[in-house]
């Protein structure tokens, strides 16, 4: 049996990647024993899905044009006075 640290590792792998069946089950089996490794799968996973509607909420949004502007010319400012000291 693997140590929670080992299973933590593996939980962010699967994330990424799927885990040999074995190892899936392995972890699973440490999830529904353990209560903390089992809470930070489902913090994990709850992060990652939260992370992925951010990442499409902000492909959807934009910028008025006045709003660009005004971003751009304090951006400018602060470059030239950063060039200057």
């Amino acid at each position: 049996m693997r140590h929670c640290k080992q299973i933590v590792d593996l939980v962010s792998q699967e994330m990424e990647s799927k885990l040999p069946w074995s190892i899936r089950m392995e972890v699973k089996m440490h999830l529904l024993m353990c209560k903390n490794c089992h809470r930070y799968a489902k913090q994990l996973k709850f992060m990652q899905a939260e992370l992925n509607t951010l990442e499409q909420n902000l492909n959807t949004v934009s910028l008025a044009e006045p709003a660009k502007e005004r971003i751009k010319k304090t951006l400018t400012l602060a470059i030239n006075e950063s060039t200057n000291d």
